[in-house]
């Protein structure tokens, strides 16, 4: 766009967004100079700024450091902070309006707020402080501070209040709820079994479940304990997606951590990049060094959690990926028989508990400017029943949620204990202790120990599966949680490296049923290929990986592509495009693109005929739910699934290839010319970031940063993942990547995909999105030298 366009295009925009002093306050940014004062510290404390905006906190003492983590991340961060508090506490309508509603009213019915209240009583003394002094330095922000807070949170509709212990601890069940939301998997298996009956679905439709390590391959998902259709009631007639602001945040991620055999360093390295929906600015992750006498640390924090959960100290380094344990369980609930307000459990007969919730709803109309809307929630002793409209799950049969969240124990949360772990034995603990938050944890020492752990609080089941709903029995189901010592985990293997890739890592004759939803096993595998073969591996070595574009899916469907193809005059050359592609998910490539387009089509063909429109687009829309199970049906080129039941004839696989290429091609030549050799995946695949303040339309780019071509797909390390049949913007990613080597006393190399601040037009605010785009690497600095050296801005906090 020539230059008189843009800033024409920028002053229309502006003025839209901002009044003029607003865009002065957000050019201008949080204050980073000089003194301020802050309640509660008990010591002078400094903060030093990079270039990029990176705070370094140094403090005299643990409770100042966290409490002035609270203060910094409060400047940086405000207008983030407070929507996640407004959404994760069903608050959102009364600062936005009618739009939060939905997001309000689900998370009413979930009870996080009521968990997280019970929760908080139950905490540690230790977790209570380490909470309560990042909330303390926030709320002096909040209330000392107005004056430098962002125009964004006016813009927006938020008011910022005091932070509460059970506000902090509610963000922690809703990320929570982000990782381990596995009611909407089981609701989908159980629409299968109505369809289908239980033992097909179970026997053909169930997830496969991979773990390379294994010797017992692969595990299926086959019990049938309690599974029958649902009848006429049709429970899962009304199945539909929750509206987005609720919508659990998908979270993926790779990490691995090699030994000292492997790297050139001759230290233990650690690898993390994990996997988010982070398109809006400046992203998910709030940078941040940490320093006291006893304390040394730089990595990432997740704003309103202390401490760092990404990163690295003087003896450990962490990351974590989703580990998808299996927290919830949706229980068919009987109605008790004359007795409307009473339900069946056991031999018993209970009346249901009754919840009055009331969301205030921000509307110029109603008098004062808001207006109320009653909710009345019921629960049985195993949670609150979601059948009904605010899910979309209407029909006779009453489901019940059952949440490991709203059962957990006193103690603690585990973060608090990763700043001070000394060895992979102490990180190992520490990840034991995080009941609420659902991790694979890999981390390594500075001895050359590594290992990885899953963290979080899993029932075991009597009924040996958590895949579907199940009726209520005259026992309860859940006979206890796993011991946090047995959870899926690896110490310091022979072989000198681990890592996850949200994959199933169970080993063989693991004995619960810790899960039956797991990521298809490609990224893992490609991760193994490599380190197993790596040795002498530098950082620039781990950086190359986690860009790494191999997909080890395609050689699983390539060959039937090609061979079905190859003898059809119409389509020939795309055989041969297909075959000459070494499998890499390059953005200049055209093999790529006619792949992926194949693939999905193919897999939807597939399935259509037997389950019609809506639910094999459902079912297709979860990723890890098919593709392993597909792998294993194009082995079966004459499978009954293959043949379109519309048609008089038998299809078989080639069949259904050169009806879908018949069908692409054409597409495809309509978007990008007649030559499929000309072809690229990056012309579709491409990936944009935007501004709160302009999520679409004009004007977005500018705000955002301007979409580009991505290499890459969801079976890549360099993930980049689009929706099923929902074109191929990218819209999961690495949020972050991270290469701690424990030989580097100077720095961790590292890049978030946006910056630091969340104010608009700040210099901070995606300033690291083209080291991002580039695959490069920043020095986040470690060595207190270091980050004095690389000072650019200088502040002093002072205790009030």
């Amino acid at each position: 766009m020539p230059i008189r366009r843009r800033l024409l295009a920028a002053a229309v925009v502006l003025a839209a967004a901002l009044p003029a002093h607003a865009l002065a306050a957000s050019l201008r940014g949080p204050n980073v100079e000089g003194e301020l004062s802050v309640s509660g510290l008990t010591a002078p404390v400094r903060v030093l700024r990079d270039a990029h905006g990176i705070p370094y906190i140094f403090a005299q003492n643990t409770p100042d450091l966290i409490r002035a983590q609270g203060f910094v991340t409060a400047q940086d961060r405000l207008f983030q902070l407070e929507g996640y508090r407004a959404i994760a506490t069903g608050r959102l309508a009364e600062s936005v309006g009618a739009s939060g509603l939905a997001s309000d009213r689900q998370i009413r019915l979930l009870g996080l707020r009521r968990n997280a209240e019970r929760h908080a009583q139950l905490l540690a003394p230790q977790a209570r402080d380490f909470l309560l002094w990042y909330a303390q330095g926030m709320n002096d922000y909040i209330t000392q501070h107005a004056d430098d807070h962002p125009v964004e949170l006016r813009l927006a509709g938020f008011v910022p209040t005091p932070w509460t212990l059970e506000d902090m601890v509610t963000v922690l069940h809703f990320v929570n709820w982000s990782q381990a939301a596995n009611f909407k998997a089981e609701l989908q298996m159980q629409k299968l079994i109505d369809k289908f009956g239980a033992d097909k679905a179970l026997r053909e439709l169930a997830p496969v479940n991979v773990n390379p390590d294994r010797t017992q391959q692969p595990v299926i998902v086959g019990s049938a304990a309690g599974a029958a259709p649902l009848g006429a009631v049709q429970l899962l007639a009304g199945l539909g997606e929750p509206d987005a602001p609720l919508a659990p945040i998908a979270v993926g991620s790779n990490n691995w951590a090699i030994g000292k055999s492997r790297s050139a360093s001759g230290a233990a390295v650690l690898v993390n990049d994990p996997h988010l929906d982070a398109r809006m600015l400046p992203g998910i992750w709030h940078p941040v060094g940490l320093f006291t006498p006893e304390i040394q640390a730089v990595g990432a924090a997740l704003p309103a959690v202390p401490g760092i959960q990404v990163g690295r100290t003087a003896h450990v380094a962490f990351g974590l990926t989703n580990a998808y344990g299996d927290s919830q369980d949706l229980f068919i609930e009987k109605v008790a028989p004359g007795q409307p307000d009473h339900y069946v459990d056991g031999a018993q007969v209970r009346p249901f508990q009754i919840i009055d919730e009331v969301i205030r709803v921000k509307d110029k109309e109603a008098p004062g400017g808001f207006r109320e809307e009653k909710m009345r929630i019921r629960a049985t002793v195993r949670g609150p029943v979601i059948s009904g409209p605010v899910f979309g799950y209407d029909g006779e049969a009453l489901l019940s949620l059952r949440m490991a969240s709203a059962e957990l124990p006193a103690g603690g949360i585990g973060v608090d204990q990763l700043l001070t772990a000394r060895s992979i034995a102490d990180v190992d603990r520490a990840a034991q202790a995080m009941d609420v938050i659902y991790f694979n944890y890999v981390f390594a020492d500075t001895a050359g120990g590594i290992g990885h752990r899953a963290t979080g609080r899993v029932p075991v089941r009597a009924s040996k599966q958590g895949s579907h709903p199940k009726p209520v029995g005259t026992s309860d189901d859940w006979q206890g949680f796993i011991p946090p010592d047995q959870m899926p985990g690896m110490i310091t293997p022979a072989r000198d490296w681990v890592g996850t890739a949200n994959n199933d890592n169970r080993p063989d004759g693991y004995a619960y049923d810790y899960s039956s939803y797991f990521a298809s096993s490609y990224r893992i595998r490609r991760i193994g290929e490599v380190l197993g073969q790596g040795k002498g591996m530098t950082t620039a070595d781990q950086a190359t990986l986690m860009m790494d574009a191999q997909n080890l899916q395609a050689p699983r469907l390539k060959p039937a592509l090609v061979a079905a193809l190859r003898d059809d005059p119409a389509n020939a050359d795309l055989a041969r495009i297909l075959e000459a592609w070494d499998g890499r998910d390059d953005q200049d490539a055209a093999a790529p693109l006619i792949y992926h387009h194949l693939y999905e089509r193919l897999a939807y063909e597939t399935y259509v005929d037997e389950m019609g429109d809506k639910l094999a687009r459902s079912w297709l829309g979860n990723w890890y739910a098919w593709q392993e199970r597909f792998d294993e049906l194009v082995q079966t080129p004459d499978s009954p699934w293959f043949d379109d039941i519309r048609t008089p004839q038998k299809e078989t696989l080639p069949d259904l290839v050169r009806r879908v290429a018949a069908t692409v091609r054409p597409e495809l030549q309509a978007r990008h010319g007649a030559d499929p050799a000309q072809w690229k995946w990056g012309s579709e695949h491409r990936i944009y970031f935007y501004s709160p303040l302009r999520t679409r339309g004009f004007g977005r780019d500018f705000l955002g940063y301007p979409e580009a071509p991505m290499s890459g797909s969801g079976a890549t390390l360099l993930r980049a993942l689009s929706p099923f049949m929902g074109g191929f913007d990218v819209n999961f990613f690495a949020s972050m990547r991270l290469v701690a080597d424990l030989g580097d006393d100077d720095k961790v190399e590292a890049v978030v995909s946006g910056g630091v601040v969340d104010r608009q037009f700040h210099p901070n605010q995606k300033d690291q999105l083209s080291a991002w785009s580039e695959g490069r690497l920043l020095n986040w600095w470690f060595a207190p030298a270091q980050v004095e050296a690389h000072a650019v801005h200088r502040q002093s906090l002072v205790p009030r």
